[in-house]
């Protein structure tokens, strides 16, 4: 068996069999290289090799794939394969992903990825928390990696007539970092206090797509309102969280302030 195949393979066989076998794949590989036993760089085996080597369909193995490619931290270089990309850097002081195992212990490290970034003008609750805008709003579509556990979605609106440049930032300056920080840091725009409301509704299409569930599965919705100075409304974030068995901490407060 490839030495890149090896330790991959060892933690999909060790892992619980109730876990759907793409997940299984996702966890082997973070937990190979951030046990150091991958290097930044190893080349992985193709996904056919893959597939055979640990009985999944070529559809399974694409998807586990697929989604550590999405989050940068698999890359594919034409003709080449594909390869162990960056280390992951979780992301820092993160106020509403805050997931602890079912046994308690320490937060999970949370990673993000952008899925996608445009301009709203249709109305809808965002408009309603953060008032009209003539420019619309932006939108940031993001998925959030619960330490290789389950996966929650994201979609952040924000006043396109402040926050306009969101859209013309580079993606990697946007990758696995608190947003908070780029408004603070870039549009003198610092969150200070953040409130809600929690649903549980069936979860979209679009949702599932990125969480990797059935349309339709009960999940958590969250409508959290940002303010900034003087309680001002200055993004609106719907959050998505699919049946788990991991606590969310619901203190929302600064990192500070905890």
């Amino acid at each position: 068996m490839p030495e890149a195949l090896s330790p991959i393979a060892a933690r999909f066989h060790a892992a619980p069999s109730s876990t759907p076998k793409h997940r299984r794949l996702r966890e082997a590989i973070i937990g190979a290289v951030e046990a150091g036993e991958l290097a930044v760089g190893a080349k992985l085996a193709g996904e056919r090799e893959l597939s055979e080597t640990l009985g999944l369909s070529l559809g399974t193995t694409q998807k586990a794939l697929g989604a550590l490619m999405g989050d940068g931290f698999l890359e594919r270089r034409q003709g080449h394969g594909t390869f162990v990309g960056r280390a992951r850097k979780s992301v820092a002081g993160t106020w509403h992903y805050r997931f602890v195992p079912p046994g308690g212990g320490d937060e999970l490290p949370v990673y993000s990825a952008i899925l996608e970034r445009r301009l709203e003008t249709a109305q809808g609750p965002w408009s309603e928390v953060l008032g009209p805008d003539p420019k619309g709003y932006v939108v940031v579509r993001r998925r959030a990696d619960i330490g290789g556990a389950f996966f929650c979605a994201s979609r952040l609106y924000l006043p396109a007539s402040r926050f306009a440049r969101l859209l013309r930032l580079a993606e990697k300056r946007l990758t696995d970092t608190n947003l908070k920080e780029v408004l603070a840091a870039d549009f003198g725009a610092p969150t200070l206090q953040s409130d809600g409301l929690a649903f549980l509704r069936p979860c979209g299409t679009d949702d599932a797509g990125v969480i990797s569930i059935a349309p339709g599965t009960p999940c958590l919705h969250m409508h959290i309102t940002g303010r900034s100075v003087g309680r001002v409304p200055i993004t609106f974030q719907l959050m998505v969280v699919p049946p788990t068995d991991h606590a969310l901490k619901l203190d929302f407060n600064p990192p500070r302030e905890r």
